[in-house]
């Protein structure tokens, strides 16, 4: 006799745990922040922990794990616990680790992709490190075709963000800006030296944007050998930590704060005497950082010039009504995309209760006909449908009997065979002299 399927096991969901410049501090984010040899042993202990599949997202406005699993639960405290691990003893700051499931770990992928959770809405960095990010997490097999769907269509959001809508001018219009009053004061950019603090999303896009213009000599300063060195290797840059940052000021023309740390590391006694080493040639700081990395008295000094963001903003007369305007736009885009993706996902998980039922069914069809022996068709056809309202009709009983359901499973038998509508046949035509069920 054919029996129904056996209980699935619990559905995967997606789960986002982590720490962002929105809930930590710079120096915490610092302490989590994994480097990518450590990744695959990270792996390792997530797949061990309750995830089936994850990614790493470690840059300096983030920290985070996304993943899928079977037990939200448990895998939300292992990620914790993992990441709090890292702080080497550290107190943890208080509201820095935030956990998302189901839609809201969705929606959340979507947005970051989309440089919506940057720290510079709609700066471009972000979506190339997602990339590498996604990169790695495949080629060290802690991809699988769920958390590999859900990043191609976060990158499709973005796409489509940029595409769409005005979100990109922001940033640009800001780098314009800043390559304007940098050009203003030293001209050919060739001969320039840049200091780049941090570095942070912002930073590195400024960064990118004045080499389009010729800028050559890079120095990245980090708080560490090994996070000065990563970013430094991108621009084929010499690296400083910030115990060398004194000297670095020396040399530089340009330095552009984007570390974000929460104190101003470049303070106007450091300026002072860097300017008296260097014999008063001018110095240009571009202190994109939040908060700024740069003590605001440096303006008193001579033959220094400091621009904040406001400063960018005022010079590049950007419309913040329309930039908001735009951001809106922008998340209306990643909701529809949101929307498209996880109705994707429940029709595939209804087909899968579709093919069970129609697996089922068959067995219940190939077990009658093995007893059927002489039996004519029509005893074969009741015994079928006996059968296999058999389970249905006991559900209905019981559900009558306590009424816990409160009516749901009568509600949803209606709905599931269309009890209310025409008969229809297999082909989908009303059979020849049938109109409504009779009663």
């Amino acid at each position: 006799m054919g029996h129904p399927p056996k209980h699935r096991a619990a559905p995967s969901d997606f789960l986002v745990v982590g720490a962002s410049h929105k809930t930590s501090s710079t120096e915490f984010r610092d302490r989590l922040f994994v480097e990518f040899a450590d990744e695959v042993e990270l792996f390792a202990t997530l797949r061990a922990n309750g995830f089936e599949q994850a990614m790493v997202v470690s840059t300096c406005d983030r920290v985070e794990i996304c993943g899928v699993t079977r037990h939200a639960r448990d895998a939300a405290i292992a990620a914790r616990s993992l990441l709090g691990s890292r702080l080497g003893g550290t107190h943890v700051e208080q509201g820095a680790f935030y956990v998302l499931q189901g839609r809201d770990a969705v929606r959340h992928v979507f947005a970051v992709a989309s440089s919506l959770e940057s720290a510079i809405i709609g700066e471009a960095e972000i979506l190339g490190q997602f990339k590498d990010a996604h990169l790695r997490a495949r080629l060290a097999g802690a991809l699988g075709s769920e958390l590999d769907g859900l990043l191609q269509k976060a990158f499709s959001a973005a796409k489509d963000v940029r595409t769409n809508t005005a979100i990109a001018e922001g940033p640009l219009s800001l780098a314009n800006a800043a390559l304007q009053a940098v050009r203003g004061l030293f001209g050919d950019l060739e001969k320039v030296t840049a200091l780049l603090l941090g570095p942070g999303e912002m930073g590195v896009l400024m960064l990118e944007h004045f080499r389009r213009y010729g800028l050559r000599h890079i120095v990245v300063a980090g708080p560490t050998p090994e996070r000065a060195g990563s970013a430094a290797h991108a621009f084929d840059a010499h690296a400083v930590t910030y115990d060398s940052l004194a000297s670095a000021l020396e040399r530089a023309d340009l330095v552009i704060g984007a570390a974000g740390t929460g104190h101003e590391i470049v303070t106007a006694e450091m300026m002072r005497k860097a300017i008296r080493a260097r014999r008063r040639k001018p110095v240009f700081i571009l202190d994109v950082a939040v908060p700024a990395d740069a003590d605001r008295a440096i303006t008193e000094l001579d033959d220094v010039f400091l621009y904040d963001l406001d400063d960018l903003e005022l010079v590049s007369r950007s419309n913040l009504a329309a930039r908001d305007a735009a951001a809106k736009q922008a998340w209306d885009v990643v909701e529809r995309h949101v929307d498209a993706f996880l109705g994707a996902n429940a029709e595939r998980d209804a087909g899968q209760e579709v093919s069970d039922l129609r697996a089922y069914f068959e067995q219940v069809r190939i077990d009658i006909l093995a007893e059927s022996g002489d039996m004519d068709v029509a005893e074969v056809t009741r015994r079928l449908v006996n059968r296999l309202l058999h389970a249905p009709s006991e559900a209905l009983r019981a559900d009558a009997r306590t009424g816990v359901g409160d009516e749901a499973i009568a509600n949803a038998v209606r709905r599931l065979f269309a009890l209310d509508e025409e008969i229809q046949s297999g082909d989908g035509e009303p059979p020849q002299g049938s109109n409504k069920h009779e009663s």
